[in-house]
């Protein structure tokens, strides 16, 4: 009974294993009609010069790869001997040739290399292998970052427009009460309440503004271009 339970665990945690499609983490550049932060993800992976350097030790590794396997090329030896008389025997006018090695020719190979050849084949593979995990990896963090800083963006610039209409309100509340406080229909107490009021909505504007534009940097920062120019 256990062991027909270990086998049907088994077999569901294989049925639920998936294998991630990198190609969804960051969309191939020739697909369309594309989400806005989707877009904004492939532009940070192709315009980040750090990614780059990721990419290209890919490259190296499977060059290293290639050459690794041609490398009994390098332990391969060839000789041959061919004297004047095999080339022209009518210059062997002693018969010379008689006493010399008409053709000698002779192929030599490291030993050692047929077991550690298949070891250092192996190696390289390894290492293309770490290398095509590592720009996996990196595509995986990319994504996070940057739609992490665009919902950031999103966030503040909502934020944004609430402050924007909160100081508009306060604006419009203490030119009335300006007005009101001029005719003597309104305290000062009320007055400056409202004055007070008004230059905090003022100060929470500009901070506002201000953390939108450092998170549009940010972003700006991933992507490589402007905001307003991602199409």
């Amino acid at each position: 009974m256990k062991l027909l339970l270990f086998f049907s665990l088994t077999a569901c945690s294989l049925s639920f294993a998936q294998n991630v499609d990198y190609n969804k983490v960051i969309l191939p550049d020739n697909t369309r009609d594309i989400e806005f932060a989707e877009k904004l993800v492939q532009l940070a992976w192709n315009n980040h010069p750090s990614n780059e350097n990721v990419k290209e030790d890919v490259e190296i590794a499977r060059i290293d790869y290639k050459l690794s396997k041609r490398n009994w090329i390098e332990n391969f030896r060839m000789s041959g001997n061919l004297n004047e008389f095999n080339v022209d025997p009518s210059r062997d006018i002693r018969n010379r040739s008689q006493f010399l090695p008409r053709y000698n020719f002779s192929v030599s190979f490291a030993l050692g290399e047929l077991f550690n050849d298949p070891l250092r084949n192996k190696q390289y593979r390894i290492r293309v292998d770490m290398s095509e995990n590592a720009v996996n990896s990196l595509k995986l963090m990319v994504r996070r970052d940057v739609l992490q800083a665009y919902n950031t963006y999103v966030m503040l610039e909502e934020v944004y427009k609430i402050q924007r209409l909160a100081m508009d309100n306060a604006e419009t509340n203490h030119t009335i009460i300006e007005e009101n406080f001029e005719q003597g229909e309104e305290t000062y107490e009320r007055y400056n309440n409202s004055f007070s009021d008004l230059n905090q909505k003022r100060i929470t504007i500009l901070q506002a503004e201000r953390d939108l534009k450092n998170s549009k940097l940010v972003l700006e920062e991933m992507i490589g271009i402007p905001l307003e120019d991602v199409n």
